[in-house]
């Protein structure tokens, strides 16, 4: 028998299931890190870690892992198009419940009523412009075999449980919430400033594309006429569908500054010397770096009535993600906010984000997985 090994490094022997997490072949997505958190608490109860068709004890890094990924991106392209596919090559079939991180690689395997299905978003569905089209075909897919088999669904937040129910009315095996935790790393990182980043400056932490809806962001920044204050608008993350409109965007607006992927250190840094926080975003599962900012005393202006409303509380800053003019006065206010008014929001925000621990994850999902394991 094959042991897990968390990301530390200490294996251990599990009965109760194997962890689907092949998503970990794009290492640093927050899809990432809730696989590699749930790792780390639940390993007694796991068994197995499953890269496309391997069971390995670490995430493979380097050349391996691209070559696992598109080997695994061949065989769910295949199994979309080709209903044949199946009958010729059989999906896999494990003896344990199968703990799936994202509901796309529910399509390289035999799905049972006993598995576990960790839901993000019903993005691919409801907001398909935002998504290259095969991404959709195949969550299109996998959702259908989702709602016919009915396994544990797990949802990051209670806006992704609702928006999947009301698409999806089939008989589950249970569904429930379990809200992904703080990152312990970006709070205990060391700080490194980030080069070429003057003080003061506004926030945004997230994959530059359109579902983020920055090219909107960055408009209002313009229109808000903050730049002529001295204050910038910097812009950190990796590339998503829509990313060309964003850099184009912002090459052509003074006072914002694009930084790509950063590491710890000067995402923490960034955290601490931001003016506020912004994320106007179209579609998020849950938005983790709305929660990391309220941890490091930032105010946030985010959607209203989404996810990042329900992360944030009504201590953020909400806004219409469709208006620029809302997101400009909006920005304006993140500058010139009273200190009374700061505090007062402050502690509001604290109190949201106090849902968001490493002990309520490890006990929801301890509790998802052994109820799966059990044989009545």
């Amino acid at each position: 028998m094959n042991a897990v090994r968390t990301e530390r490094g200490r294996p251990v022997a599990g009965n109760g299931a194997d962890i689907e997490f092949s998503l970990a072949l794009h290492d640093k997505t927050g899809k990432y890190f809730h696989g590699r958190d749930l790792i780390e608490v639940t390993s007694d109860l796991l068994h197995r870690q499953l890269f496309w068709r391997l069971a390995l004890d670490s995430v493979p890094g380097g050349l391996t892992a691209k070559v696992i990924g598109r080997l695994l991106s061949l065989e769910v392209n295949a199994r979309v198009r080709w209903a044949a596919f199946d009958r010729l090559t059989p999906r896999q079939r494990r003896r344990r419940p199968v703990a799936h991180m994202d509901p796309f690689t529910t399509l390289l395997h035999r799905l049972s009523s006993r598995d576990l299905v960790l839901c993000h978003d019903v993005g691919p569905l409801t907001h398909p412009g935002l998504f290259d089209r095969p991404v959709t075909a195949a969550y299109r897919k996998a959702y259908a075999e989702i709602t016919d088999v009915g396994p544990h669904m797990v949802f990051v937040s209670r806006a992704s449980q609702t928006a999947f129910h009301e698409l999806f009315d089939g008989a589950f095996a249970s569904s429930r919430v379990i809200y992904p935790p703080l990152r312990s790393e970006i709070m205990a990182a060391k700080q490194s400033p980030a080069p070429g980043v003057a003080k003061p400056f506004l926030l945004t932490v997230g994959g530059l594309g359109a579902r983020k809806n920055q090219k909107r962001a960055i408009e209002a920044f313009q229109r808000s006429g903050l730049a002529a204050r001295g204050v910038g608008y910097v812009l950190c993350g990796g590339r998503e569908p829509g990313h060309e409109a964003i850099i184009e965007a912002a090459r052509r607006t003074p006072g914002v500054r694009l930084l790509g992927f950063v590491s710890d250190p000067v995402l923490n840094w960034l955290y601490a010397h931001a003016a506020g926080f912004v994320l106007p975003s179209l579609l998020e599962g849950f938005g983790v770096p709305v929660a990391e900012a309220i941890a490091r005393g930032l105010t946030p202006l985010v959607s209203a009535g989404g996810v990042l409303h329900e992360v944030a509380g009504d201590g953020a800053l909400l806004v219409d993600p469709g208006d620029a003019d809302d997101i400009a006065g909006a920005m304006r206010r993140l500058v010139e906010m009273p200190a009374p008014e700061a505090e007062r929001r402050r502690s509001q925000l604290a109190d949201s984000i106090r849902r968001f621990t490493p002990q309520a994850f490890a006990n929801a999902w301890r509790d998802a997985i052994g109820q799966a394991s059990r044989i009545d």
